[in-house]
């Protein structure tokens, strides 16, 4: 694959804010915002208020003027695709509980990994009840498991795979497809065009990356598999005689002392990547490399494939790093998003033990998220929307 070199861009994220709308008011505490149908605010707040022996934590969900809770936790806050629809997970008494605009299912010991298919008609997400885990698609539910993991809509919605444990082996599940046992089973992708599903599986202790009917390894470990966008591409990390590979393809960068955070560019020249080189990690994007850094993840592109974003671990704490853009410092950086104009930069931070959505405006940084390319943030107590 010929790799062109990405110039790290030296802009701050500006947004410019035309017929911007104010459309609600709050003095909560908002740890994660949204919206539905481009105009109604969804947020996600706590309160803290000390009862007779202890201090109690409350959690709410507000979507417009309706106000959801208290709840014990909510996580999970995930849109349809259409941005229609507001799914999250919400605990009640130690049990989860699934709500999907008015339906409400459990009550589940726990859950993950909650997905809309490409379409939005299917909510899927495994489920663990009694012990077991079942994978829960709109209506149907397959199961009893001992374990499920990893699960992933083809780009057209109509397969769903899946990686599911049974009697202490593992396995790949697509459809009404079953490829297996394996030891273990990982990161599995769709090619752009639905036709390829590509994962890791551990074979008597060495691990292969299976794409389609071909077979790459043995290798000592397998890690984050990528197609590139025009599906012509797989890229992965692999691990071999204790040193780390990237390989893209027929091509092959390292030694190196790890791998991780692999991205494409938007138009598949540039295969970006981070790279623990003497105890220290770098980012490298075709021939650029920044860094040192303590720790590195989180490598995305802008639309247009001028700006890598990713978090950055200096001195025990983790920052934004975009461009010259850095925000920080916090407990935690994660699943970074740029909206469909690149302009606007969304991502989660982890201060004292709660996790927050983040929006860079203008280099100041507010709660808030893009949906379905509407931009919603919080400024004063006020709540905006663009």
């Amino acid at each position: 694959m010929k790799k062109t070199a990405i110039i790290f861009c030296l802009l701050m994220f500006v947004l410019k804010l035309h017929a911007q709308e104010i459309v609600g008011t709050t003095t909560e505490d908002i740890l994660q915002i949204g919206v539905i149908d481009g105009k109604t605010p969804v947020y996600v707040s706590k309160t803290i208020r000390e009862g007779l022996i202890s201090t109690i934590v409350e959690y709410y969900v507000t979507i417009g003027k309706e106000k959801a809770g208290p709840y014990d936790d909510v996580g999970w806050l995930t849109f349809s695709p259409d941005g229609k629809t507001l799914a999250y997970g919400a605990k009640i008494d130690n049990k989860w509980y699934l709500i999907a605009g008015k339906e409400k299912a459990g009550p589940y010991d726990v859950f993950w990994d909650l997905q809309f298919s490409p379409d939005g008609k299917t909510l899927a997400y495994e489920a663990k009840i009694d012990n077991k885990w079942y994978l829960i698609a709109g209506k149907e539910k397959a199961g009893p498991y001992d374990d499920v993991g990893w699960l992933t809509f083809s780009p057209d919605g109509k397969t769903l795979a899946y990686e599911a444990k049974i009697d202490n082996k593992w396995y790949l599940i697509a459809g009404k497809e079953k490829a297996g046992p394996y030891d273990l089973v990982g990161w599995l992708t769709f090619s752009p065009d639905g036709k390829t599903l590509a994962y890791s599986a551990q074979i008597d202790n060495n691990w292969y990356v299976i794409a389609g009917k071909e077979k790459a390894g043995p290798y000592d470990f397998v890690f984050e598999l990528r197609f590139s966008p025009d599906g012509k591409t797989l890229a992965y990390e692999a691990q071999i005689d204790n040193k780390w590979y990237l390989i893209a393809g027929k091509e092959k960068a390292g030694p190196y002392d790890d791998v991780g955070g692999l991205e494409f560019s938007p138009d598949g020249k540039t295969l970006a990547y981070s790279a623990q080189i003497d105890n220290k990690w770098y980012v490298i994007a075709g021939k650029e490399k920044a860094g040192p850094y303590d720790g590195v993840g989180r490598l995305t592109f802008s639309p247009d494939g001028k700006t890598l974003a990713y978090r950055a671990q200096i001195d025990n704490k983790w920052y934004l790093i975009a461009g010259k853009g850095k925000a920080g410092p916090y407990d935690g950086v994660d699943e970074l998003e740029f909206s469909p104009d690149g302009n606007t930069l969304t991502y989660y931070t982890k201060i004292e033990g709660e996790w927050y959505t983040k929006i860079l405006i203008n280099g100041k940084e507010y709660i808030g998220s893009t949906v379905n390319g509407v931009v919603i943030y919080v400024d004063n107590g006020t709540i905006y929307i663009k």
